[in-house]
Parts: structure tokens; C-alpha cells; sequence
């Protein structure tokens, strides 16, 4: 798997997490959850295509 499919793996692994997050869920908790999502789009976001060459 590429780097740039783990990342949009990784995505929507965390979107999923947040929005099936129970009710009860402690707000730290949410809010680590959403800090990575954030870190991941990013880095998403940010990815360079030719970078997956050059990290095998």
C-alpha cells in the first residue's frame, strides 16, 4: 500500500471514529481524536506524489 493510500486510509479510519463517537465520550478524548484527524489531512493535504518514490 502507498503512502498516499495509507493516508486516506487513515482519514477516513479517524472521520468514522469521530462521528460514530459515543455521546459519552470524554470531551479530551474527541478532542485528541479530532487533533489527529486535523494532522492527517494535513499531511494528506500536503502529500507530494513523487514523495511516495523517494520513502520505499
Amino acid at each position: 500500500m502507498g503512502r498516499r493510500s495509507q493516508l486516506e486510509h487513515q482519514v477516513s479510519v479517524a472521520q468514522e471514529r469521530i462521528k460514530k463517537a459515543p455521546k459519552d465520550t470524554p470531551k479530551d478524548v474527541m478532542k485528541l481524536w479530532e487533533q489527529e484527524l486535523v494532522s492527517l489531512e494535513f499531511e494528506l493535504n500536503n502529500f507530494v506524489d513523487g514523495e511516495e518514490d523517494n520513502n520505499d
